[in-house]
Formats: structure tokens, C-alpha cells, sequence
């Protein structure tokens, strides 16, 4: 590197010096008039050889200088390199340090790879260890859950069985009274329609036997009330059979003149007539059969059996449980959780009108655990009416529901 500032030893003074012994010299040769002698050619000479050699100082100087240059340069470099190799040096005493700590941290790195697969064996062993337990604990709370389902639908199914043999024998019971009361409603029928028989043919045998009536006055019109058999009823009635309706024709006065006639077959039973109030007593008489000849038949009424009807819905579920415990929901939202057991691989969806659900397609419901299966949603303002259906086919027959906004229910549903 040159210093830009350093002095230099300048020229033209020693060219002119030069020039003015060169000149000296010329004149000197010119103007002598023996220039050969010793003493000119000398001075000649000597004039050449100052001015020759004060050309030279400059140039001799400048080069010393520049040497001088150079090599301060050379020495300034040299520091430079020197400067740089030792920061190279404290570079390479630091990465030594510092592969000297990777390499540790290397060491330590391998050793712990080393050892990382028996810790991962381990590992894996208690990962295994927890997951059998897990998986033994999940069984037997399952196991519990299916003996506790199975006992309970045993029960249940046991209970309904018994009501089912129960309400058959009162089914039974009540055909078996009713057939009865049919038999004996039939008979009652048949005797009454004898009674009712016997009873005109006596009616006509009076007319035939009475003596003619006066010219003066019309005969009083005769009412004869007429009594309807009664419907059957639930009780079992037992009537006592009158006397034969030949033994009382005989008995009769008469009687000999309508036996010979072919008996009348029996008409169809009347309603009987209500007496008038305002007509006198003398007028509106009525000519009824004797109570000897035809006694009256004695009802007997036993009494009616109180039995309680059978119930008409076998479902699997009783009635109280069928209906929906609606409660406030903690957290605001409108929940239905619904328990079914509909077998493995089957899936429970609501139809309705709310949030999210539609009369069209089914919303299928979260499984909850088994036979539990709820939806809930937090966008509910009014009431929602829905409908449940076991894979989206077949519906509930529990029917439709109403679920109140914010508000908690739980239900049963048989398919």
C-alpha cells in the first residue's frame, strides 16, 4: 500500500543542472581554442560525468523510496496475515471447542439411542399392560351392563308374560259368562215368545166367548199392554217356565173351540203402550189375562261378575314409562335421549319440525351406550315436534313429540 502523502524528490532541478554542464561543456568544446587540450577535454568530461550522474540521483532516490514502500506494505501485509491467522486461529481453537462439545453431546446422543429401544420396549410393554387392562375393565362393565339388561328384560318379559297368561284367562273367563248369557238370553227369548203366544190365543178366545154388545152404545176399546222381552244383559237371568200353553187354553172357557184351530205362530214383540192420564178410569180399563190361567214368569237376576277389563296395549313398555320426563337443561340446549334396544348394527333417526330435521329424511341420533341414543341442538326457539324411527323406515309407535325449548327428555321406544 503507497502512501499518497510521502515526499518525493523532484526532477526537472537535476535537468536543468545537466543541462546547464552539458551546455558548459559545449561552450567550453566551442569557445576553446584547443579543446583537445588536457585541461578542457577534463573539464569537458568531468561536466558530462556530474551532469550524467545528477541525472541518476532522482531516479536512485525514488527507487529506494519506493522500495522502502514496498516493503512497509510488505510489513503492513504481513501484520494483516498475521492478525488474520491468529482470529483464525482463536476460530479454530473455538470450533475445536465447540466439536469437542458435539462430539460429547454426540456421545451422549448415541448413548441414549442406544438405549432408547429397550426404553420403547418398555414402553411398549406398559402401553400394552394398560391397554389389557383398559380393554378387561371395558369387557367387564359390559358383561355387568348385558347381565344387568338381561335381568331386567327377564323380568320385564317375565311380568308381561304373566299378564299376558292372566288377561288370557280373563279373556276366557269372560267368553265362556258370555256365551252363557247368550244361551240363556235365547231361551228367555224362546219362552217369551211363547208366553206372548198363549197370551193372544187367550185374547181371542175371550173375544170369540163374550156375549154380543148392545145396539145402543159402542163397546169401550179394549187395551191390551204387551210386554217386550228384555235385552240381554251381562248378568246371567233365569226365568221360571209358565204353565204349558195347552194346560192353560184348556182352562180357559172356550177352550174347546180354539184347540181344535192350528196355533197362531208368534209375532213380533211390541213396545208397550203408555196409558193416557186424561181419559177416565171407566174408559181406558184394561182386559188382561186372568193371573190364574197364566201366572207371571219370576225373574231372578244373579249377580254380575265386577271383573276388570283387560288391558288393550301389550307393549313392552309399560304406560308410565312411555311417557316423556320432560326438565330444564343445565346448559340451555334441547335434548331427547331415547332408549331402545334395536340390535347390533341398527341406528335410531328423528324426523320432525326444528332445527336441522325434516319430515323427508331422518337425522340419525348419537350413541350414547347401549340401547341409548340421544340428539340435542342449541338453536331451538319453539316447540319441536318430531317423530323417531328405527333406520330411517320403520316409526315408533310411541308417536309424535313435543320437545320445549331448552329443556331435557327421556323416552322408550319398542319396535
Amino acid at each position: 500500500m503507497k502512501l499518497v502523502d510521502a515526499p518525493r524528490l523532484p526532477k526537472y532541478p537535476f535537468l536543468i543542472g545537466d543541462l546547464a554542464l552539458a551546455l558548459l561543456a559545449g561552450l567550453i568544446f566551442y569557445f576553446h581554442p584547443n579543446p583537445m587540450a588536457p585541461l578542457p577535454l577534463l573539464v569537458i568530461t568531468v561536466c558530462f560525468v556530474i551532469g550524467i550522474a545528477s541525472s541518476f540521483i532522482p531516479f536512485l532516490v525514488n527507487y529506494a523510496r519506493d522500495q522502502e514502500e514496498a516493503n512497509s506494505a510488505l510489513r503492513r501485509e504481513l501484520g494483516e496475515q498475521f492478525k488474520r491467522l491468529m482470529a483464525a486461529s482463536e476460530h479454530l481453537q473455538h470450533a475445536t471447542a465447540q466439536l469437542k462439545t458435539i462430539e460429547e453431546v454426540a456421545t451422549k446422543n448415541l448413548q441414549t439411542a442406544e438405549k432408547l429401544p429397550y426404553r420403547l420396549q418398555e414402553k411398549i410393554a406398559e402401553f400394552n399392560q394398560q391397554l389389557a387392562e383398559t380393554e378387561n375393565e371395558e369387557h367387564e362393565a359390559l358383561e355387568q351392563e348385558l347381565t344387568a339388561l338381561r335381568s331386567a328384560e327377564s323380568e320385564r318379559l317375565g311380568a308381561i308374560a304373566d299378564k299376558i297368561v292372566k288377561t288370557t284367562a280373563e279373556w276366557a273367563k269372560l267368553e265362556a259368562e258370555a256365551r252363557a248369557q247368550l244361551a240363556a238370553a235365547t231361551q228367555l227369548e224362546q219362552r217369551l215368545a211363547g208366553m206372548l203366544g198363549a197370551a193372544e190365543a187367550k185374547l181371542s178366545a175371550l173375544q170369540a166367548a163374550a156375549p154380543a154388545p148392545a145396539p145402543a152404545f159402542a163397546p169401550a176399546p179394549v187395551v191390551l199392554p204387551v210386554v217386550a222381552p228384555p235385552e240381554p244383559s251381562p248378568a246371567i237371568i233365569t226365568a221360571s217356565a209358565p204353565a204349558d200353553s195347552a194346560n192353560a187354553a184348556a182352562a180357559a172357557p172356550g177352550a174347546e173351540s180354539t184347540a181344535a184351530e192350528a196355533p197362531k205362530p208368534p209375532r213380533k214383540p211390541r213396545a208397550p203402550r203408555k196409558p193416557k192420564a186424561e181419559e177416565p178410569a171407566a174408559e181406558g180399563a184394561a182386559v188382561e189375562a186372568p193371573a190364574a190361567d197364566t201366572p207371571p214368569a219370576e225373574l231372578i237376576a244373579e249377580p254380575v261378575v265386577d271383573d276388570t277389563p283387560a288391558p288393550e296395549n301389550f307393549s313392552q313398555v309399560p304406560s308410565e314409562e312411555n311417557k316423556p320426563a320432560a326438565a330444564p337443561a343445565t346448559d340451555g340446549r334441547t335434548r331427547l335421549t331415547v332408549i331402545s334396544y334395536v340390535g347390533i348394527g341398527n341406528k335410531l333417526y328423528l324426523r320432525g319440525e326444528g332445527p336441522g330435521l325434516s319430515w323427508d329424511k331422518g337425522v340419525p341420533l348419537q350413541f350414547v351406550s347401549i340401547g341409548r341414543w340421544r340428539w340435542e341442538t342449541g338453536g331451538a326457539t319453539v316447540p319441536i315436534t318430531c317423530k323417531i324411527y328405527k333406520n330411517d323406515k320403520i316409526e315408533a309407535p310411541i308417536g309424535p313429540l313435543t320437545l320445549a325449548p331448552g329443556t331435557e327428555q327421556e323416552v322408550n321406544a319398542a319396535f
